[in-house]
Order: C-alpha cells, then structure tokens, then sequence
C-alpha cells in the first residue's frame, strides 16, 4: 500500500536524523542542505497501516520523521514476529539499494510520518558526500547489532531478562533521539501481544513477566504506560550494556562529513 503524501509541505530533512549523525560524525551544511534536496515529499501512514508487504517490489527509500514502524515476519500460521522497531531518525526500505522486494511487512504501529527519499537522488548525494554512505552502512550495522542481540536474547536470556533487555533496549534509543524521553516515565504504543511478538513468548507470559519486574522493584506497566521505578536494577536484570548499539563516539580522527 502506497504512503499518502502530504501535499503543500516543504521538505526538510529529519531533525531527528541529524541530531543521531552528530553524535557519531561531524555534519557538513552541505550535507545537510544536500540531505534536504533528495526529500521529495512527506507522507503519513494510520496506525495499522502497511508500508510494504512481504513480497512486495520496493519503490522508494524513506526515513521515518514521526512515530514507530515495525518490520514483522507472519508465519504460515498466522503468527508473527516482530523483527524490529524503526523510530525517528530511521530509514526504511533501503534494501531496494542492492534487492528488488521487501523480505518483511512494514507497518506503522502509531500514526507515522515519513519522508520520501528519491532513490536516484540518494546515490548521487553519496557519491559527493561519501561520509552519507558511511552512515548509511553505520545505520545498517547499528540494526544488525539490535538483531544480532535479540539471538541472543532469545537463545540465551529467561522471560524475564528478556523483557528486561528489551526495555532497556527502546528507552536508550528514545534518549538518543530526545534526552529527555527516557526519564522515569515513558508511554509505549505497544501492548501486551507487541511484546510477545518481540520476545516469544505468550502474551499471558508477558503479563507474569511484568509482574515480576514489579516486584523487583524496576518498573511498573499499566495501560501502556511504563513506569521505570529504577533503571539501574533494570539494567542488572538485563544484563544490559549498550555498547552494542554503537552509541559511543567514533574514535577516528578521519571527518568523513567536512566537506
């Protein structure tokens, strides 16, 4: 299903974006201006709503200004995986890069807004921004990295480290974006059988889960609304160390972004 665009808005780069480059590469006003040029158009989806279909032919890049996305997997049974959450700054449907369809369904968890990459456009800017590229791949392994943890939460961590991780998984990269969404309450547009699809497990277990990460004293969710009564406990159960998500900065001196 094709994205509504958004007629009469000027494109702009997502804010979101560049704040999650800075903090890895220095950002160039020619990037930046750059970046602005390949946007074509904003355009929304409606909670539920589908990006792409499995099996589907990609037609564009886009990068998500607003909102979450997920990439789900459903089985021939009808169940599902969560694969992952695409929020602000993230790109989606850049396989289109090196495939020809989507391997995955992509569909907006929350009233979603994107920006329309054009793919032509996009190349063109890396090759003169060869640092873009660079990201591009950074942003690529970043959700290799997320991917790559999951294993081994599924292979290796009980129920209750697992949701634990994952926890503190999403609350590090809302700080990333703001600041100040990580603090000691958070609303999650996901529910009890969004957490199962992530984790695995069912969504009765879920409930238990929570429940006893209660009663360790680490948080509280109630209708969607967490509340972190102490995120270094959470972080002990978890296990949690976030280097994974290459969130430190680079420690090469090579500016790839300075033009």
């Amino acid at each position: 299903m094709e994205a509504k665009p958004i007629l009469g808005v000027k494109p702009m780069p997502s804010g979101n974006l560049i704040s999650k480059l800075k903090g890895f590469f220095p950002v160039s006003d020619g990037l930046q201006g750059d970046l602005q040029g390949i946007v074509r158009e904003r355009v929304t989806l409606a909670a539920g709503e589908h990006l792409i279909s499995a099996g589907e032919k990609y037609t564009h890049m886009y990068l998500v200004e607003d909102g979450w996305v997920l990439r789900v997997r459903h089985m021939p049974d009808g169940s599902r995986q969560i694969v992952s959450i695409a929020l602000a700054g993230d790109f989606l449907c850049y396989g289109l890069l090196m495939f020809e369809r989507s391997e995955f369904d992509i569909v907006a968890k929350t009233p979603a807004s994107l920006w329309r990459l054009e793919t032509n456009d996009f190349r063109t800017v890396m090759k003169r921004h060869p640092g873009l590229a660079e990201a591009l791949v950074w942003s690529n392994v970043h959700e290799e990295a997320l991917l790559a943890e999951r294993v081994v939460s599924l292979g290796r961590r009980d129920a209750t480290q697992r949701l634990a991780h994952v926890l503190c998984e999403i609350v590090a990269r809302l700080e990333l974006i703001d600041p100040h969404q990580g603090g000691g309450f958070q609303s999650l547009p996901l529910i009890q059988d969004d957490f199962a699809d992530i984790l695995g497990i069912s969504a009765i277990h879920v409930l238990r889960t929570f429940k006893r990460l209660a009663e360790l004293g680490a948080v509280e969710y109630r209708s969607r609304r967490l509340v972190l009564l102490d995120t270094v406990k959470l972080k002990r159960i978890a296990g949690f160390e976030d280097e994974y998500l290459h969130y430190s900065r680079r420690k090469d001196a090579i500016p790839p972004f300075v033009d």
